[in-house]
């Protein structure tokens, strides 16, 4: 970690305009949170499935030696999709086989849908920014490490705080990016979030002075997602910045004079 923060000093100082005039090393509190869920499943119809919903709405079947005569295909097949067809509520069988209005539905977008499915997955989410982190890469924490000073108490952050549209706009994100034309897989429900642990992320904070532009501003590395937090940056800014001036620069001229 100190290797880090002296490459991150030397980084900053690359330009001969900027000069850092304080740095300091303190941990964000994230929470991890296990988070249950229901997705649905579409999937492409094939042609056989459209043919025999097509078939039953134009003719009486009772029996599916009859669908299978009529359509030319093996009778294991029409039996294997008429049982699929019927768990998905898309047919049923009152002394002849009729198709329902989802199975019209179904037919008219060409999609299947699946039986829903609930499913398990765990999360990291940064209060402080209301937001969930995708890079898994948080680095241990130093003990000498203090909590960031403008975060609030980390155990008195409930799952309550975490609003549900949040949860659900970030799973569909994951979930969905994997779909294809042929088959999609949406987000239907979030069932219960809990949660699980907190997880501290190491940051490292500079103070630096353009001396160019006469400009002080604050650099904040979070050591989780890798790279410099400009949501950090900002809120430290505003809290602090008018305050720099005097505790850096001017501070030093005084001395400059009295010497």
């Amino acid at each position: 970690m100190d290797e880090l923060k002296q490459r991150l000093h030397k980084e900053l100082q690359q330009s001969l305009d900027n000069k850092v005039l304080s740095d300091l090393s303190w941990a964000l509190t994230a929470q991890k949170v296990r988070v249950s869920y229901k997705t649905v499943t579409k999937t492409k119809m094939d042609v056989l499935m459209k043919m025999m919903l097509i078939t039953l709405q134009q003719l009486s079947i009772e029996h599916p030696e009859e669908l299978a005569q009529v359509l030319g295909v093996e009778l294991l097949f029409v039996e294997d999709l008429l049982s699929i067809m019927k768990g998905a509520g898309l047919i049923v069988n009152k002394d002849v086989w009729s198709v329902t209005e989802l199975g019209v539905s179904q037919l008219t977008t060409g999609m299947l849908l699946h039986e829903s499915e609930v499913e398990e997955t765990v999360l990291i989410v940064s209060p402080l920014h209301n937001e969930f982190l995708d890079v898994q890469n948080s680095q241990p924490l130093q003990e000498s490490q203090d909590r960031f000073r403008y975060e609030e108490d980390p155990s008195n952050w409930s799952t309550n705080n975490l609003p549900t549209d949040l949860v659900r706009t970030h799973l569909s994100a994951f979930v969905e990016q994997e779909n294809t034309s042929e088959r999609q897989r949406v987000v239907e429900q979030v069932l219960k979030v809990e949660k699980v642990e907190q997880i501290p992320i190491p940051c490292f904070e500079f103070h630096v002075h353009n001396t160019t532009q006469d400009t002080l501003f604050a650099r904040i590395w979070n050591s989780y997602t890798e790279q410099w937090d400009e949501t950090l940056e900002q809120m430290v800014m505003t809290k602090e910045r008018s305050s720099w001036r005097n505790r850096y620069i001017n501070k030093k001229e005084e001395k400059v004079h009295e010497t």
